[in-house]
């Protein structure tokens, strides 16, 4: 924030108001016809870069450029916003003026932004605009005070200008008003003069003189610069700031001017970027941590693991007279429940609703950081919501294959209402925490509300793509575990589980969660930073990658850990505990997220409160389900493995 009160970031990244084409709804025969409507709506909506066309990036001289006011709210609560009108100022107030209201995404929808056109802010392009005139009020007593608290709650607002975002403060709290932007001198030096805009305060009632009265700016000096016929950055100084009284006289004047550059239009959003946050040394010492922890933990079982495998294979493939010389005939060991360890684990169909579910989201996580790399969503407003659901549609039919392949490998019953519940967990979860968050702020009257267009629309893909891609993996994953057998064939009667300590399997997962978090910890602390704050835009989606690349290694690791440490104590009941003890980890997310909350915001209010929390559990949910999948994809090849080389009787 500047002195002049004007926010400079914000991690919202700009995209112009665009009308965006709406799927028509068809009928589906096959699930190829589905997938490839998808494909279809992928190429078409997946966000690119900011690229320049006559209709909304170039511009004649003295064409005008729209100026797009978005949404209004207090400071420390960045997902706690309003409408621009909720302000109660004379700018898109009257009769006189035509305000348009701009059609959004469903990113933009999901983000919570609402577009009106401000036409009394006539910029032209190129053309400098001296003070004018905007409107005038008196403030009421009702007008007078809730500005007061605007105010006093650091209210900002959010403006929009040829894709470019613009934040300024309402007012300020201090009994003086000093213009000290950096543009100023700017000013001063083109027109030799002081400006009307650093005009002396207007009179005050004698009973109000001497007391600290919150003021609101009433003058906006809009500075552009332009290269060629393209708008490249946009600033806007707040000043003039006059006391909030009721019966106070508000005059509204703004001005404009332009200055050019040799900055590409490619380049214009980089301005917003933090490097010096996002690419400091320890940024870099969080990959190395992590690295390092996956080394540790490869080499715990390429070393550990696989020495005690070999000679467990040496002393199983024996013959009766070698195993007495080899350690005195002991009979026991993971080779022992050789006829256990394929059993169906227990409530199967709840746990390939969760596995499915679990791969599901690694697939649309990854496509949507590899879109990222290449597309530079900060740049587009919007852009990694949208493309979350795009993704989303893509990769349900990963989530059905696995679902169904494993499902029938173990020998599940009614296979057909539990890919209902793999097709609708996901979204019954999101729908749950969906309805909390967007009552209250329907409550609130707030701009995270989604509209009833936007979640029909939703709704519509969902039944149109979701359904019949993941039918089609469904069936596509049964008919891949038809001819697959185990390495093992599984005994009719259950062998006896020895008798373990009863803190034995909590703190297995305990430890085992942990372990993950070491590497993610880091990383979290910048996500959390970039998404609950004003002024960061998370850009290093590499970073990112690399993070999840080595939790994905440290995950296997982790499970392969465990899985041979639950079968060496005789206990076949792998799957549920591989998925745990990976799982366990968003536990600890979920924990530090509380920790953030509370020492690393001042966030305040219910709205925010209930938004944040949501949205954490949302993603912890997410995370444990993909950690868990993850656990249980590494442990189940590692079990194939060892017991396609035993001798079995």
């Amino acid at each position: 924030v500047d002195p002049s009160g004007q926010l400079l970031q914000q991690h919202t990244g700009p995209m112009a108001v665009r009308r965006h084409m709406v799927p028509r709804r068809g009928t589906m025969r096959s699930v190829t016809a589905a997938a490839v409507a998808v494909a279809a709506l992928a190429a078409a909506a997946l966000p690119r870069g900011a690229n320049a066309d006559k209709e909304t990036h170039t511009y004649k001289d003295a064409e005008k450029v729209v100026v797009w006011t978005d949404k209004v709210g207090p400071y420390n609560n960045p997902q706690e916003t309003y409408k621009y009108d909720t302000l109660g100022l004379c700018e898109l107030e009257g009769s006189d003026i035509e305000v348009q209201q701009g059609e959004l995404s469903i990113g933009e929808a999901l983000e919570g932004h609402e577009f009106f056109s401000s036409p009394r802010l006539d910029v032209r392009f190129g053309v400098e605009t001296p003070t004018t005139k905007l409107c005038n009020m008196v403030l009421t007593a009702e007008k007078a005070a809730s500005i007061s608290t605007m105010i006093n709650d650091n209210y900002w607002y959010q403006l929009y200008m040829d894709d470019l975002p613009i934040w300024a403060f309402v007012g300020e709290h201090s009994k003086f008003g000093v213009d000290v932007s950096r543009f100023s001198h700017l000013l001063r030096d083109r027109n030799g003069t002081e400006t009307a805009v650093q005009a002396g305060m207007p009179p005050v009632p004698k009973h109000l003189k001497g007391k600290p009265l919150p003021r609101v700016f009433t003058h906006r000096h809009f500075t552009l610069f332009r290269n060629k016929d393209q708008v490249i950055e946009v600033d806007m100084e707040p000043s003039n700031a006059w006391p909030v009284y009721e019966g106070a006289p508000l005059n509204f004047t703004y001005s404009a001017v332009w200055y050019t550059t040799d900055k590409p239009f490619s380049d214009r959003t980089s301005r917003y970027l933090d490097p010096k946050f996002f690419e400091h040394k320890v940024h870099w010492f969080s990959i190395v941590n992590s690295f390092m922890l996956s080394l540790f933990l490869i080499a715990v079982v390429a070393i550990i693991l696989m020495k005690t495998l070999k000679r467990d294979f040496t002393r199983y493939a024996s013959n009766e007279d070698e195993l007495e010389s080899l350690d005195g005939g002991d009979e026991s060991g993971w080779k022992q429940v050789n006829g256990d360890v394929f059993r169906r684990p227990d409530h199967l169909a709840v746990f390939t609703v969760l596995y499915a579910t679990g791969i599901h989201i690694m697939c649309t996580v990854f496509i949507v950081l590899l879109f990222a790399i290449f597309n530079s969503y900060y740049s587009t407003r919007g852009a990694t919501a949208s493309s979350f659901v795009i993704a989303y549609l893509i990769t349900v039919l990963a989530g059905g294959f696995e679902g169904g392949r494993v499902f029938r490998m173990f020998g599940g019953q009614h296979w057909k209402r539990t890919m209902v519940y793999q097709a609708l967990f996901l979204p019954g979860v999101c729908f749950a925490s969906f309805v909390v968050i967007n009552t209250t702020a329907i409550m609130y009257r707030a701009t995270m509300t989604v509209p009833f267009k936007t979640i029909m629309i939703i709704v519509v893909l969902f039944l149109v793509l979701c359904v019949p891609l993941h039918t089609g993996g469904t069936l596509l994953g049964r008919r891949a575990a038809k001819d697959r057998s185990f390495p093992c064939r599984v005994h009719h009667l259950k062998r006896p589980i020895p008798t373990k300590h009863w803190a034995f399997t909590p703190a297995m997962i305990a430890i085992a969660g942990l372990v993950p978090f070491g590497c993610l910890f880091i990383e979290m602390y910048f996500i959390l930073s970039a998404v609950w704050s004003h002024n960061k835009i998370y850009y290093v989606y590499g970073f990112m990658l690399a993070i999840l690349c080595l939790l994905c290694l440290v995950l296997v690791c982790v499970s392969i850990t465990c899985t041979y440490v639950l079968l060496n104590a005789e206990d076949y009941r792998w799957q549920w505990q591989s998925f745990l003890c990976c799982g366990a980890t968003s536990v600890y997310v979920f924990l530090y997220t509380i920790h953030y909350f509370f020492n690393s915001t001042q966030m305040t209010g219910f709205l925010q409160t209930v938004y944040y929390f949501g949205t954490s559990l949302n993603f912890c949910i997410g995370l444990g389900l993909f950690s868990g999948s993850l656990g249980f994809a590494g442990a189940s090849k590692f079990v194939f493995l060892i017991y396609s080389n035993i001798k079995a009787e």
